[in-house]
């Protein structure tokens, strides 16, 4: 007689059947959506990708001197990821603030051309005061001919740059792959060109979103909510 199974041995099973599922979809080249209620085990999922991409892509990652970013919501969390890496790993924790600022940050130029252009200043000061910009407190005020970018300025400009096609080649070659997790609650703005310019034509990065629609707590932010296309594979 079959010996019945416990709720944590079924639970158990469908959880296992669902990460392999995913790193099906990972394997596929595609990008792919996770979505799962709270508590259901997305935390989980996404740390079961994160050790599969370690053991399996080390070499070639490595190799080309690519990253994997992992974007998270809170410093606390991207602590947490980081405390389960090993060492040297490929795979970059960060919130999208950061992300955003540490890909773009060096194209001084073309940064502050697009703050004159989209009038992300202190009043009473002149784009021509500016020399460089930075992003450190999150509060926007010129010292110096430092321009000091507030935090949605930081979202303003990362989109912005995403419409440039140059930019967008070099986060081709560095990003093969982007996890966002909680990813209902991403800017709607940055989403949206994730979704024109890479998932739509099949251009890395690969893209696997993990969230639950239903969770979305920040409109105030323009939160992109429920994501939905057929070039994604939904899980």
């Amino acid at each position: 007689m079959e010996k019945t199974k416990s709720n944590y041995e079924i639970a158990k099973l469908e959880a296992d059947r669902i990460d392999e599922q995913i790193i099906e979809a990972l394997c596929s080249g595609k990008s792919f959506r996770v979505e799962a209620g709270a508590g259901s085990g997305k935390t989980y999922s996404l740390n079961k990708v994160i050790e599969w991409l370690q053991d399996n892509q080390w070499k070639d990652f490595s190799a080309k001197k690519q990253r994997v970013i992992c974007i998270t919501y809170t410093n606390a969390a991207v602590d947490v990821i980081s405390s389960r890496l090993k060492p040297h790993s490929f795979i970059e924790p960060s919130t999208i603030h950061s992300f955003a600022w540490n890909t773009m940050k060096q194209y001084q130029s073309t940064l502050i051309k697009l703050v004159g252009e989209n009038n992300l200043l202190p009043e009473d000061v002149s784009i021509d005061d500016v020399s460089n910009v930075t992003y450190t407190l999150g509060v926007r005020y010129v010292g110096g001919t430092t321009l000091h970018l507030f935090h949605n300025d930081v979202i303003t400009l990362f989109s912005l740059m995403l419409d440039n096609a140059k930019f967008r080649s070099i986060i081709n070659k560095l990003y093969p792959v982007i996890l966002i997790d909680e990813y209902q609650d991403s800017f709607k703005s940055i989403i949206d060109k994730f979704l024109d310019y890479f998932v739509r034509k099949d251009i890395k990065p690969q893209f696997g979103f993990f969230g639950d629609s239903w969770q979305t707590i920040y409109q105030s932010n323009n939160a992109c909510g429920l994501i939905e296309d057929e070039k994604i594979t939904v899980i």
